[in-house]
């Protein structure tokens, strides 16, 4: 039997670690405890037959046990490639499909830096906040921080998240729906839905969802959120604004589902990045609810925050405070103008006439409280005004319905469901919602009275007959003869044309724009037909046709001409039209049209809303989002319907809005100066630093290069193959491939067979189709597993040649240091090499080597000998200075994390010292109230039981705090060691 001692090295059977402790047995032999590579402890008994004593690397040195130089080269590099994450350096930069911003970086970077990981990303819309959530998911996934993910959005983006992860990062996440989550229950009933995949995107109005029925005993998903084994190491919701909590009147806090789940949500995830484009709406505890998600002892009342406090916890670009590095604006003006159309005859007697009858019937709707029938009637108004053809299938469609004595409670129980966000938050349903709910709509009648039924349906055949005769549409003359001057000026231009519609966006391409080559989006459209319309606008049509279906994930900025066929009468979908042209990369002044019916009340009240939220971004210095914010309590469905059903003048109304908006001016102004944070971001001052950053990123450590070097290197050795896809020489500026992956590696994630793959950025931006062969893909990150198990590769031990001139002859130590946080996470670790010569001199710069030998060749070499003889004394000198050099290491991070927890200690002791002295106060009432004979006995023995929690608390926080201020050097770990040669064997 072996004997074994504290420190060995052993393998067995499954693994490989070093002995901790050792103790003895009743019957004579030995527990030994082995701390493993994958760093768990086993104890195993030392009598087992597959346990072995393993030789150290320094063991291995000093009996010249030489491995292979391919196998060296493998371990070696693929080691500095696992450690190739750095807090200065970004490899998601170099990693992923997309040209990323300075800014973005800049964000990313902020995040990364701090204690936790946990800010609220207030940036403007247009900005990319999925992009910097992006970078940050990528390089905490990177960096061994992160591997269960949750990214919850409003249901209309979940797609679209989908999307951007898979084709920008390569990461594959699952849509959590109804559908989803049910066959993840049948498929494993005993487990938490939420902990079967670890990268998911799910929309918060599903995760909200909780049982209905008392007597289930099914888990809903909103309470199996709240009861995870396996937290969120990343988590962030989309439009986080959506998160609404109150402070009611009597100081209690009243939480909307969706806040229950930012806080489900907030306990059991470690970052969390909440990002919305309009952080404070003006209700400063709603904003103070909103952070206290992120950090609950930082604020203890919303009368604390201020711009100075939330330094630390907020990021917030506008887009007229960032410059680029010759110290221009980044985003380009905005020239919003109206187009006003007159009516024909014709049309305007049928908008008088269609508008007479949608007053009476609105009007008949809100007597009968028919809830469903009143917007009926808003569809109608909306599509009157948007094109003859429109209103001309609404008016059939209604026909149809009164035909079939449709009426409200017939409406399809999903249609059902869907209309309250419809009535209230449209923008958190999708198009295809949308669309369902409105084409249900139009079926409802507003009376069951026969002779009223047949008396409409005479009415609106009449006015049907009226819009179908009509041959001109006046508005599309319109768009026409703008569309041509554009054109015959600039045949090359590219305009966007935004309509609510299909039906009407089908007319324009059908009837008014037959003879152009016609790019459409729209809500039946999947990714990758989108995608394909979008390229065609860019490299083909002039004109790109558009619903709101492409008001998000459209990045369209090669264009600069927008035309609004109509406003639809949600002013953040206005706002988000504009963003499809008005954002990063816009190098010229984005020109705005509204076309609109001159002398109708909804046209001039929405281009009264458009010029006016036009003059207040430019007094805020804001770009976008001002229009939602300035309406934020108006419900301009109701305010055009009420003027159009009580038949207000134009005039009155518009004075009505126009006092609102004014107030509503002055609340922003109040806001943005008193609570929110404004950073500025400018390139060529204060954060030049960045591009320093982002070349480190580009052009440091990690090279392209290196990725297809190590991948040829590896298929070498292990009976893989790569060929181009393409005949004739390889491009100088990257190729495609085929890879044939040897049978060590594929299985699980990696494929035996890549058709399609590049290792170039550059390739693999331009063709969606090809793999992309970086850092973290599959492939690469199986490789550099494979190559870091010494039982499969050993590749500890080379002898290399070091350029003449080089200090020498000595060994080569490369070390793996680190340190780990006081909740024991390993924070981070670099490689440091670490040259020690005969003489005993110590480097941390290598020397210049030009060769590895084989065994063979070395086989007689007096210099090694000596090497080798010395390997104790020379490991030693190694050993000592990469305790030195961890220390340091650590030390450096000990400091900057005591900061931040001396910080983080005195918000939470401010916070229990507020809340408890409150408890302590009503307690005392209580007791005197109970003391003049006034039975008190609950509310005492509430208020004692509120304090005795609050105590445990604040002492397990400030606890937990002092755990995590502290940072411990890790023992240095020595992963390969060379001897280093003056010259080779022979020429001595």
């Amino acid at each position: 039997m072996t004997d074994f001692e504290v420190g060995d090295h052993v393998k067995f059977a499954g693994g490989q670690g070093e002995i901790t402790k050792i103790e003895e047995r009743p019957n004579g032999g030995q527990l030994l405890h082995v701390y493993t590579t994958e760093g768990e402890l086993r104890k195993l008994p030392s009598g087992l037959p597959h346990i072995e004593r393993s030789d150290s690397i320094a063991d291995r040195l000093a009996a010249r046990q030489i491995d292979s130089p391919i196998h060296h080269d493998l371990r070696e590099r693929t080691t500095r490639l696992d450690l190739a994450y750095r807090y200065d350096r970004f490899l998601s930069l170099t990693n992923n499909r997309i040209e990323i911003e300075p800014y973005q970086v800049q964000a990313a970077y902020e995040i990364l830096n701090s204690y936790d990981h946990r800010y609220l990303i207030g940036d403007e819309v247009g900005l990319g906040k999925t992009i910097e959530a992006g970078i940050v998911i990528e390089e905490l996934i990177a960096r061994g921080r992160a591997q269960r993910v949750l990214i919850v959005a409003p249901a209309p983006l979940t797609v679209q998240w989908q999307e951007e992860m898979r084709e920008k990062f390569d990461r594959n996440f699952v849509i959590y729906d109804r559908e989803t989550v049910e066959t993840h229950r049948q498929s494993h009933p005993n487990q938490n839905v939420w902990e079967q995949e670890d990268l998911i995107i799910t929309s918060i109005d599903f995760a909200k969802q909780t049982n209905d029925d008392p007597e289930s005993d099914r888990v809903s998903v909103r309470d199996a959120l709240d009861n995870l084994n396996a937290s969120w190491d990343v988590a962030v919701f989309d439009e986080a604004h959506h998160l609404t909590a109150r402070r009611g009147s009597d100081d209690s806090i009243e939480r909307t589902q969706r806040y229950t789940v930012g806080e489900a949500v907030a306990e059991n995830s470690d970052a969390l990045l909440l990002m919305t484009g309009t952080p404070h709406k003006g209700k400063s505890d709603q904003f103070y609810f909103l952070v206290s998600l992120l950090d609950p002892y930082r604020f203890s009342h919303e009368s604390q925050i201020n711009p100075d406090a939330l330094d630390d916890l907020m990021i917030r670009r506008l887009k007229d405070d960032m410059h680029d590095t010759d110290g221009t604006r980044m985003f380009p003006e905005k020239n919003i103008e109206a187009l006003g159309v007159d009516m024909s005859r014709a049309e305007r007697k049928l908008y008088d006439d269609v508008t007479e009858y949608i007053r009476e019937y609105y009007n008949l709707a809100q007597q009968e409280e028919n809830q469903a029938a009143g917007f009926t009637m808003v569809i109608y108004q909306k599509r009157l005004v948007s094109s003859i053809y429109a209103i001309q299938k609404s008016l059939e469609n209604r026909m149809r319905a009164i035909q079939n004595d449709a009426v409200a409670e017939d409406l399809p129980d999903d249609v059902q469901e869907l209309i309250p966000r419809y009535s209230t938050e449209p923008e958190t349903l999708t198009d295809t919602e949308r669309e369902r709910v409105e084409e249900a709509l139009e079926t409802v009648t507003v009376t069951l009275n026969q002779s009223q039924i047949q008396e409409e349906l005479d009415r609106v055949k009449q006015l049907w007959q009226q819009a179908k005769s009509i041959e001109t549409d006046s508005k599309a003359q319109m768009l026409k003869q703008f569309v041509g001057r554009i054109l015959s000026n600039d045949p090359e231009e590219k305009i966007l044309i935004f309509t609510e519609y299909t039906d009407t966006l089908e007319y324009l391409r059908d009837k008014v724009f037959d003879d152009h080559d016609i790019a459409q989006v729209y809500g039946d459209l999947d990714q990758d037909r989108r995608r394909e319309e979008m390229e065609k606008f860019e490299n083909e049509a002039n004109l790109m046709l558009a619903t709101d279906a492409a008001q998000e994930g459209l990045n369209l900025q090669f264009a600069h001409i927008m035309v609004n066929y109509d406003l639809p009468w949600n002013p953040i979908r206005i706002d988000q039209r504009m963003g499809r042209l008005h954002r990063y990369g816009q190098e010229r002044t984005v020109e705005i049209r509204n076309l609109f019916f001159k002398n109708t009340r909804e046209s001039e009240i929405l281009n009264l809303l458009v010029e006016k939220t036009n003059q207040i971004e430019s007094d805020l210095g804001m770009r976008s989002d001002v229009l939602g914010r300035v309406l934020e309590d108006v419900d301009l469905d109701d305010t055009i319907m009420a003027a159009i059903a009580e038949n207000r003048p134009t005039d009155e109304i518009v004075g009505d809005i126009e006092k609102t908006i004014e107030e509503r001016k002055e609340a922003l102004q109040t806001v943005e100066n008193e609570f929110l944070i404004r950073d500025r971001f400018d390139l060529s001052d204060e954060d030049e630093e960045i591009l320093e950053v982002i070349e480190r990123s580009q052009h440091g450590d990690v090279s392209e290069d290196d990725i297809e070097v190590l991948v040829r290197e590896f298929f070498d050795e292990f009976g893989g193959n790569i060929r181009g896809v393409r005949p004739g020489p390889a491009r100088s500026g990257g190729d495609v491939f085929q890879l044939g992956v040897p049978d060590v590696l594929s299985g699980d994630q990696v494929s035996s067979q890549y058709d399609r793959a590049t290792f170039t950025r550059e390739v693999a931006m331009e063709q969606d189709d090809v793999d992309f062969i970086a850092l973290d893909h599959p492939l690469v990150q199986s490789l550099i597993e494979f190559c870091l198990d010494s039982t499969r590769i050993q590749g500890q031990v080379a002898v290399k040649v070091a350029e003449d001139g080089e200090p020498g002859p000595g060994v080569l130590f490369n070390y793996r240091l680190g340190y780990v946080s006081g909740a024991g996470e390993a924070v981070t670790e670099k490689l440091v090499p670490l040259y020690v010569t005969l003489g005993g001199g110590v480097s941390t710069t290598k020397p210049e080597i030009v060769d590895t030998l084989p065994q063979e060749e070395v086989s007689t070499d007096e210099t090694l000998d000596q090497l080798a003889s010395q390997v104790s004394d020379l490991h030693e000198i190694a050993e000592m200075e990469a305790w030195e050099q961890v220390e340091s290491f650590a030390e450096e991070a000990r400091e900057e994390r005591e900061r931040e927890m001396e910080i983080k200690r005195q918000h939470a002791e401010r916070h229990f010292e507020e809340e408890i002295s409150e408890w302590e106060e009503r307690l005392e009432t209580y007791e005197q109230q109970d003391e003049r004979g006034k039975d008190m006995s609950a509310p005492i023995g509430n208020a004692k039981r509120q304090l005795e929690s609050l105590r445990r608390e604040r002492d397990e926080e400030l606890a937990r705090l002092e755990e995590e201020k502290h940072v411990t050097p890790e023992e240095p770990q020595l992963v390969t060691a060379s001897f280093v040669l003056g010259s080779p064997p022979g020429e001595r």
